[in-house]
């Protein structure tokens, strides 16, 4: 029996291509997408961000306690668009005991939980909207004023879709007024450009659009 020699130069070198390939990069990124995305709505709802300036700053001492945040289970969460990404969300969120809807372009009868044709009814019985749908001309501006409207003032929107799938100037309008309750971006309609408003704004947090990096992907795609 004979055996070929594998140094740890050679063995990195075919692990790097075999990854490269689309079909298993491409599903490699899901779970880091989804990872992301739950983690702007727990940090959100327990005001992680803004908790740690207000500790930062000297508040803490000076004022007293910084506001209370929300409980996860048992919140209302409506994912938009089922597909690689919000299924993968959907696994993550389950665990949190969040109640879970979906819209999609259409209903999954593996998928037990409760399904809505179009995304106002999603909006209507979810305190938050986790957006995840690709970008195309049907899906553009899909969280319009109108879906913001039905959310309410107690609701919450992440996006790590696209930045345009979003009204944002809309967005921004409702923010301002109070009539949702925050937001969580990792992407923006004409980014890395993003509005002065959101930077004034203590109901919203902002990422760079890194979603589907770690320094895992980014040492793969760079050497």
């Amino acid at each position: 029996m004979h055996f070929i020699r594998v140094s740890s130069n050679m063995f990195m070198n075919w692990l790097k291509q075999l990854i490269k390939q689309k079909s298993i990069a491409k599903q490699a990124d899901l779970p880091i997408v989804a990872d992301l995305a739950v983690g702007l709505l727990i940090d959100f709802l327990r005001g992680i961000s803004p908790s740690n300036w207000y500790v930062r700053a000297g508040l803490w001492a000076k004022t007293g306690d910084y506001p209370l945040g929300f409980k996860l289970g048992g919140m209302q969460v409506g994912i938009v668009r089922l597909g690689n990404i919000g299924s993968e969300v959907l696994n993550r969120l389950r665990a949190f005991g969040f109640i879970i809807s979906y819209n999609s372009r259409r209903k999954r009868p593996s998928v037990l939980f409760p399904y809505c044709a179009n995304v106002y009814d999603l909006a209507v019985n979810s305190d938050v909207l986790v957006v995840c749908c690709a970008l195309i001309e049907q899906t553009h501006h899909k969280i319009n004023k109108d879906v913001m409207a039905e959310l309410g003032k107690g609701g919450m929107i992440i996006n790590v879709g696209r930045g345009a799938l979003i009204d944002e100037k809309e967005m921004l309008q409702f923010l301002v007024q109070g009539e949702i309750n925050g937001v969580g971006l990792d992407v923006f309609e004409n980014d890395p450009n993003v509005p002065k408003e959101p930077l004034r704004l203590d109901n919203i947090v902002l990422l760079p659009c890194q979603n589907a990096l770690t320094h895992w992907e980014s040492w793969l795609y760079t050497t």
